[in-house]
């Protein structure tokens, strides 16, 4: 709309620029500004959340737009894979701390909206020789949105209002991923040495590679859904479960999503035949020899004592046990009257550990507290044969969790509110 009014269509390039750093330094200042200004220590962390899920995100929607031609960049300075990185880092500052201190109750589809109608739609054509919009240019506006910005939003303002947790966890490990497993990667590679079209295209070492990387997926995304599911809280300590959780994946290893993480930048440098992109795992193990072991140290032995250091000494930091540390057995009902049910109770009785096997009147499933039925159940049971077993019902509750009809996350919030 404005370019019409312009000369040639676009803005002077000293405005060019100078709104180029306005987007990173306005949205670097007004963070500070609120963060230092909020009084609520949950908002503040609600901010920090919605800033470290924008960060990866919005890197890998902006790969997106740019591969699809949606716009393209010009100039060269402080690029990283054709995107701006101070871009990048505004952007991701202002649609997390900056919009949701400023407008914490306000629809983050709303707010991102007004911002595309008032925003977007008069400038972003106009913004040559900065960005060169295609002709579908608002279609990548709208996935930059849907992907990043908006949930990112709305991850601030559920963690805020401590509601939604499952869609917060969910949120959080998307968040992540991206974060840790594309631009963290891209960083190293654009200050080191390497790109992405370093990946071989053989099949014999891509799909090796997919067949490695999928149960090391697996491990990390069930170590999160359990902080959920069983602890009622996240994986990250500033918003940490209210239970110690020992069911599941945890009953093998103590630390699956650092062990993920790092397992998985080992997989990528060897693929990218990139010593870096391995030397990564490196921060894996400094981030548990420092913030996580703080945490334990400082939060978990001094909530859960006695639990927590029975715990410590029997499971594994890094690498798994191959059958399951209990404390006490957990219960596994069946019907007898359900052709089927005695054959599967028979046969996970000459396997399980940990798991009292009975006639009941249903499939169920009881750890303390925690009760499944149904498919449910009968993936917790598998988490007591070994390692491998653990791994499918993690995969089976992962798309099963969501039909549960009680969890300790619905008590945790029940108890919350009376």
């Amino acid at each position: 709309m404005i370019a019409s009014y312009l000369p040639n269509g676009a803005w002077p390039e000293p405005a060019l620029w100078a709104l180029r750093w306005a987007l990173f330094l306005g949205p670097l200042a007004g963070a500070g500004w609120l963060m230092k200004r909020e009084g609520d220590d949950r908002r503040r962390i609600a901010a920090l959340f919605a800033l470290l899920y924008g960060m990866g995100t919005i890197f890998v929607a902006h790969q997106v737009a740019l591969a699809a031609g949606w716009w393209h960049y010009g100039g060269g300075a402080l690029m990283l894979a054709g995107m701006p990185f101070d871009i990048l880092l505004g952007g991701a500052l202002l649609f997390g701390p900056v919009l949701f201190l400023a407008a914490p109750q306000t629809n983050p589809v709303l707010l991102a909206g007004s911002i595309v109608v008032c925003l977007h739609a008069p400038l972003f054509s106009s913004l040559r020789p900065f960005v060169h919009a295609g002709s579908d240019w608002l279609t990548g506006v709208l996935v930059v949105f849907l992907i990043a910005h908006i949930p990112a939003l709305f991850l601030a303002r559920w963690t805020a209002e401590n509601r939604r947790l499952g869609a917060r966890v969910t949120l959080l490990a998307f968040g992540y991923g991206w974060l840790a497993f594309a631009l963290l990667p891209t960083l190293i590679m654009r200050a080191m040495g390497g790109s992405w079209s370093d990946v071989p295209r053989t099949p014999w070492i891509l799909v090796p590679a997919a067949i490695v990387a999928a149960p090391l997926l697996l491990l990390g995304a069930t170590g999160a859904h359990l902080f959920a599911l069983r602890g009622g809280g996240t994986p990250i300590p500033l918003d940490p479960t209210v239970r110690l959780v020992r069911g599941g994946i945890y009953a093998y290893i103590r630390n699956p999503m650092q062990t993920c993480t790092a397992a998985l930048w080992l997989l990528m440098g060897a693929v990218l035949a990139n010593p870096w992109v391995m030397a990564a795992a490196a921060m894996a193990l400094v981030f548990v020899l420092g913030m996580v072991r703080w945490h334990h140290r400082y939060d978990l032995l001094e909530r859960f004592p006695a639990d927590w250091l029975a715990y410590r000494e029997a499971v594994p930091e890094w690498w798994p046990r191959w059958h399951p540390w209990t404390v006490e057995p957990a219960r596994f009902e069946f019907s007898p009257t359900v052709s089927w049910q005695p054959l599967l109770a028979a046969w996970l009785e000459r396997r399980v550990r940990g798991l009292d096997v009975r006639p009941g009147t249903t499939l169920r499933y009881v750890d303390g507290s925690y009760a499944a039925q149904g498919p449910n159940a009968v993936a917790w049971a598998l988490s007591h044969i070994n390692f491998a077993a653990v791994l499918l019902g993690s995969a089976l509750l992962l798309v099963l969790a969501p039909f549960s009809t009680r969890s300790p996350v619905r008590e945790a919030k029940e108890r919350r509110l009376v």
